[in-house]
């Protein structure tokens, strides 16, 4: 029988681990074997000396099997599902799962809440009066095989082992190691199960990669691992240096997702949520993606996917668009003419999690009705004194933080970026 401390050993010397190293490593800490210095020690061990993608695949696939692997019905083919590295007035997940499920690909979402400067999807739908996020796995794979598309959090069964694991990354400041992201998402994404996985990996100021070379590492990484584990995959690299779309937080977020779906939303939130879907049509067989995606956002049936998904899971829309505006909203206009491309994401992000639209600690409360929201988008001519944006807060003094926040922020004058900047396959 192998001894942990012969795992740590082994890597802590830089020799390979073997699967059946790592099943057991995943086991014991899921079952408790293993203890929370035992699994830093081999974090840290790991951060230091890296994993080779036989590792990083085995490990991955340890912290998977730690739990339950959904099963599904062959005949509900093709399932998929998209993971975003987190961005600022990323509300894609709202769009891309009933419109997906609009052009005949079921979309069994399983996502997080928002930690840090980044919104969480599980946040967002929550926002939405009644909305149940709670779901049991039975219930969640009977509504896919009914309507195709459902949205819920993890679970307690899936991947416990991750839990732990995640949870003690941040305290032995071993997070930007990339195979162990790698590990992290797909062993979550993996119980889940789809056939397809897309990834959109966020690069710039408001992103976990700020780099292009780092995010294409992890892109890399991430088809890699899909491709070994048996699923078709790819990822795009997009842009993180100013939100994406008209708002950020999370009321106001979930209106914008409502607008894209009635085809009158922001252009760059649309445009990148039809880019992915179109990906997750590619590995589908699906050959006019994109075009059908257009289609059901004109037509409606991507909104009436996404109604019937609410109300299945207990929500209300009407509720949710009666519900009242922040008590305070404050104007931020142009202190000059120019160029303006927008605030910085980080910036813009942090100021809402400090007006309370945000975490500190995974246990605090998030004020769903604070928040960023621009008038104008990022990379427009405006002038002196023009509107820019408002901020949506609980409170004059903290209204009027944030406010001087975004404003220092802005950027000007310089060249647009585009969307995506690159496609990995």
């Amino acid at each position: 029988m192998v001894l942990i401390t012969e795992i740590l050993r082994a890597k802590r010397d830089k020799k390979s681990l073997s699967r059946d190293d790592l099943y057991k490593f995943a086991s014991g800490i899921s079952d408790g074997m293993v203890t929370d210095y035992q699994a830093s020690a081999f974090l840290m061990a790991a951060y230091i000396n890296g994993l080779d993608p036989e590792e990083t695949l085995a490990l991955t696939m340890a912290m998977r099997d730690s739990g339950t692997v959904v099963q599904w019905d062959k005949s509900l083919s093709p399932l998929a599902d998209k993971h975003s590295t987190g961005g600022v007035g990323d509300k894609m997940s709202l769009i891309l799962a009933p419109l997906a499920a609009s052009i005949g690909i079921r979309v069994p979402m399983i996502s997080g809440r928002g930690l840090g400067h980044t919104g969480g999807t599980l946040d967002k739908l929550e926002s939405i009066p009644g909305f149940n996020v709670n779901l049991p796995l039975e219930r969640f794979k009977e509504q896919i095989a009914d309507m195709g598309v459902c949205m819920i959090g993890q679970t307690d069964e899936l991947a416990p082992a991750d839990r732990i694991l995640y949870s003690l990354r941040d305290a032995t400041s071993t997070v930007t190691s990339i195979p162990l992201i790698c590990a992290s998402i797909l062993s979550k994404k993996l119980a889940e199960n789809p056939d397809i996985l897309v990834f959109d990996v966020k690069c710039g100021a408001g992103a976990f990669m700020q780099t292009r070379d780092d995010a294409r590492e992890l892109a890399q990484t991430l088809v890699q691992i899909s491709k070994m584990s048996g699923k078709r995959a790819s990822a795009l690299i997009t842009s993180m240096n100013h939100p994406i779309g008209l708002s950020v937080g999370n009321t106001l977020e979930v209106q914008e997702s409502l607008n894209i779906l009635r085809n009158i939303g922001p252009s760059d939130s649309t445009e990148l949520t039809i880019a992915l879907v179109a990906e997750m049509a590619v590995h589908a067989g699906i050959d006019n993606g994109e075009e059908l995606c257009r289609e059901n956002l004109a037509n409606g049936k991507a909104m009436d996917v996404f109604i019937k998904m609410v109300e299945a899971q207990g929500g209300d829309i009407a509720a949710f668009e009666a519900l009242p505006l922040a008590p305070v909203i404050v104007d931020v206009r142009a202190s000059r003419t120019g160029y303006w491309c927008g605030p910085d994401a980080l910036a813009a992000g942090n100021a809402v999690r400090r007006l309370g639209g945000g975490r500190y600690r995974v246990e605090d409360r998030v004020n769903s009705l604070v928040g960023w929201e621009q008038e104008v988008p990022c990379g427009s001519p405006v002038e002196d004194g023009q509107l820019l944006g408002r901020v949506h807060a609980a409170d004059r003094e903290s209204a009027a933080e944030a406010a001087r926040s975004i404003s220092d922020s802005f950027v000007w004058d310089l060249p647009s970026e585009p969307l995506v900047y690159e496609e990995i396959r």
